[in-house]
């Protein structure tokens, strides 16, 4: 790109946040015309999956379209730059992630059970939390969530299985198995303040 080149999409850039921020829709899909396809692009070649860089995109729209509205941004003419940013980042901490996760029985969802004791009032106190448990996996508005969630823990299939009628890797499923253990674990955290998961000791 030429210098004439660099100074004309610098003004779309300025002009395009511009109007975003004072609230033209139609700024914000030719924004999102305009760069999905290199934001697309570039989550495409970080996560090298398909299905994890549209929501990582989608995610960078989020983000992005909700700072340029409140805030705008200190450098419009770099609105490409900065949109890049947001989906490095979004793509690094995923990384990061999954570097540290472990696909165990023994996760997150197991935790979220109290340990059996002798105590029969205490067995029983479990045997409720299971079903609540249970009852928020069937809540979970992502349908994939609900059935890894069920297949991996409830009916205890085992990972390859699991992978081969989804029609996922092993590197995939370790993503999906991840995020929809920090959904159930959010929604575990607010039915407790609720009360809904009390223990009899």
């Amino acid at each position: 790109m030429n210098e004439a080149e660099h100074i004309q999409e610098r003004q779309v850039a300025n002009d395009l946040v511009s109007r975003v921020r004072n609230g033209d829709s139609g700024a914000e899909t030719e924004m999102i015309e305009r760069y999905s396809r290199g934001l697309r692009f570039l989550l495409r070649r970080k996560t090298r999956d398909t299905h994890l860089a549209e929501d990582f995109l989608q995610e960078t729209w989020a983000i992005a379209l909700v700072k340029i509205r409140d805030n705008g941004l200190d450098e419009p003419g770099r609105l490409a730059g900065y949109l890049c940013g947001i989906a490095n980042n979004l793509a690094m901490n995923e990384s990061r992630r999954v570097n540290r996760q472990r696909t165990s029985v023994n996760s997150e969802i197991v935790d979220l059970i109290p340990d059996e004791s002798a105590n029969p009032f205490r067995q029983v106190s479990r045997a409720e939390v299971c079903k609540q448990v249970r009852s928020l996996v069937d809540d979970l508005k992502k349908e994939r969530d609900r059935e890894i969630l069920n297949r991996f823990y409830v009916q205890e299939e085992d990972k390859e299985s699991i992978c081969s009628h989804l029609g996922v890797d092993g590197v995939h499923f370790n993503r999906v198995l991840y995020r929809a253990r920090q959904r159930l674990k959010s929604a575990v955290e607010v039915a407790d303040r609720r009360s809904r998961f009390r223990v009899i000791d």
